[in-house]
Order: structure tokens, then C-alpha cells, then sequence
């Protein structure tokens, strides 16, 4: 047994040559080299593009601001608070429809009417980087600020603006002047703790399903009444025109008659006023009837032959018609046998 003893001591005796321990003073070496470098690398931090980060001493906030890239601060000692500059996104949506940095369940409220509504809305915003130390020391970082200060007031103004609109007003789609609204009492609320509004949208509004049908039933009785009075309307139109129609014809008609009564009335005048100056030329130059009947002679379907008269007879000719004859005149070459009355 002692013999076993001393060999296993001399084989831990060997390796102790072979692998001696390192010394104390190699030890503190390595030591020191280590927290160096555990130090150099604590000492650095870098800050991403579109942040800020806020440098806190043993909890407290300083007042020194890192700007993007790598930044110098006491290790094991200072802290940093970090904040996006960039838009940040927060909404109310149902459960799987957003994909904004912060999102919230639907705020629900009532309308001036007392209808129950529901409203989805969003909210860019950024903040200031001129003003993050105070956020550090006065609200927290960037999730206390979202909690605290858009979350707080886009609330409490969800509930509050919807009442003092009807909710037929919000259902047709006044939904600028609300929104308008939100954007108005949300800024000054937000500058005020350095947060800068980019903008509110009003998304959605929910309303029941029975105010919605309702809504809908009056909707379609408005245009039923809307089209009855258009067809009324129009059957008007239609009666009117007819009415001017015949009354045009009727027009037309009379001027028709006028003009036709003015058209025998100025033939009749003329007729009258050539028999006028016929008789008053016959009369002055009485060897115009004469001419006339030669003329007549002349005409083939004329009605008028010639005859002389005997001596002593006070009309030289007379109008005969063919197959009359009076006695004692001369027809052609003939003499036919005249009488005279003592």
C-alpha cells in the first residue's frame, strides 16, 4: 500500500515538472489584461441611426445627449436611455389588423344621441430630441411615454369629442371635422411633455348593427320619396309640354286662318279694285271693247264668232255664240235676211 502511495506521488511529481502552475504574478497579469478590455469595451456605445440616448450616472440623469454613432462614457458607471427620433406608430385596431410599433384595443364611447360607437384611429408622432432629457427624468423612456401621454389623452379624447356630434352626422361621413378636432386638443397636449404630433387619422367608425340597418331603412325611404317626386316631377314637365304644344298648335292654326282670311280679303279687294279701273278704262275709252273682241276672234278655243250688222244698226258688233244668228246680218260671206222695227 505505501509502495503504491509513493509511485502515484512520484508520477504528480513528474507532471509538475512537465506542466508547472502559473504564478501569482502571472495571474494579477492576465487579470488586469481582462478587465481592460472588459472596461475598454464598457466604455464605448454605440447609438443607431434615427436615435438619441440619454446619459445616466448612478441613476441619475445628466444632461449629456449621445448622438447617432459611437459614443465615449464611464464604464461600469454611466448608463444610457435610448429614443427613437424616428415616426413612431400608435393605434387602435382588433386583434391581428395592425402591424403599428404600439397598438391598443378600440376605444368605445357614446354620440350626442346616445349611440354606442366604437373608434379605430391612429396616431403618428416622433420625439423631439432637443427635449429628451426631460422625458428621461420626468416620464421614463419611450414605452412610458406612449403609455403615459398618447395613450392617456388619444383616450380621453376618443371618448369625449364623439359626444357632441349625432351619430347620423359621424354615419354620413362627417368624420374630417372630428378628426380635425382630434388633431387640434392633441397637439398643444403633446408639445407640452416633447412630443411632436405628425398626424391623427381617424380610421374607423363602428356603429351597431341595428342603428345601421336603421340608418339604412331611412336611407332607402328617402329615395323612394326622392324618385316618386322626380317621376311627379317630370310627369308635370310632360303635361306642361303638352299644354304648350297645344298651344302652339292652336297658334299655328290661328295665323293659318288669319292668313288665309287675309289672303281672300286683299284677292277679293284686288279683283274689286281691277273691276273698278277695268270699268273706269272701258268707259273713257270705249275702242278697248272693240280691240277685246278682236282678240277674242283671234283665239281658237274662243267662244266669239263676228257678223256685221246691217246698215243703220248702233252696235257694230256683238259677242254671238257659235250657232246664233240675228237676223239680218252678215256671217262669213253669207247675208242672212234682217228685219227692223219701225
Amino acid at each position: 500500500m505505501k509502495i503504491k502511495r509513493r509511485r502515484d506521488k512520484e508520477v504528480f511529481d513528474m507532471r509538475k515538472q512537465q506542466f508547472p502552475l502559473p504564478s501569482c504574478s502571472v495571474l494579477v497579469v492576465v487579470g488586469v489584461v481582462l478587465l481592460a478590455l472588459i472596461l475598454a469595451s464598457s466604455s464605448y456605445v454605440q447609438v443607431r441611426y434615427g436615435s438619441v440616448g440619454v446619459v445616466t450616472r448612478f441613476g441619475a440623469v445628466t444632461g449629456r445627449v449621445m448622438q447617432p454613432g459611437l459614443n465615449w462614457k464611464i464604464p461600469l458607471i454611466d448608463g444610457v436611455v435610448r429614443y427613437r427620433t424616428q415616426e413612431i406608430i400608435y393605434q387602435t385596431a382588433s386583434e391581428g389588423e395592425s402591424q403599428a410599433d404600439y397598438v391598443d384595443f378600440p376605444t368605445d364611447t357614446t354620440t350626442a344621441d346616445g349611440q354606442q360607437i366604437i373608434l379605430k384611429y391612429s396616431i403618428r408622432f416622433r420625439i423631439d430630441p432637443e427635449k429628451v432629457s426631460w422625458i428621461a427624468n420626468n416620464i421614463g423612456n419611450e414605452r412610458d411615454v406612449v403609455e403615459k401621454i398618447v395613450k392617456f389623452h388619444s383616450r380621453i379624447l376618443a371618448r369625449n369629442i364623439p359626444k357632441e356630434y349625432a351619430a347620423l352626422d359621424l354615419y354620413t361621413g362627417n368624420i374630417q371635422a372630428v378628426q380635425d378636432q382630434f388633431e387640434a386638443q392633441l397637439k398643444p397636449l403633446f408639445a407640452e411633455k416633447g412630443i411632436i404630433l405628425d398626424s391623427f387619422g381617424l380610421r374607423k367608425i363602428e356603429f351597431t348593427e341595428d342603428y345601421r340597418q336603421a340608418v339604412e331603412q331611412k336611407q332607402i325611404e328617402a329615395e323612394n320619396v326622392i324618385t316618386e317626386q322626380h317621376r311627379a316631377e317630370q310627369a308635370v314637365y310632360r303635361a306642361k309640354a303638352r299644354v304648350e304644344m297645344a298651344k302652339g298648335e292652336a297658334q299655328s292654326t290661328i295665323e293659318r286662318a288669319r292668313g288665309d282670311a287675309e289672303k281672300v280679303k286683299l284677292l277679293a279687294a284686288a279683283e274689286a279694285e281691277a273691276i273698278q279701273i277695268k270699268g273706269e278704262a272701258l268707259a273713257k275709252y270705249p275702242a278697248i271693247i272693240q280691240l277685246q273682241f278682236v282678240e277674242s276672234l283671234s283665239d281658237p278655243q274662243g267662244r266669239v264668232t263676228w257678223g256685221i250688222m246691217p246698215p243703220g244698226s248702233f252696235v257694230p258688233f256683238l259677242n254671238l255664240t257659235p250657232g246664233e244668228t240675228m237676223p239680218g246680218a252678215t256671217i262669213g260671206s253669207s247675208t242672212v235676211p234682217t228685219t227692223t222695227t219701225p
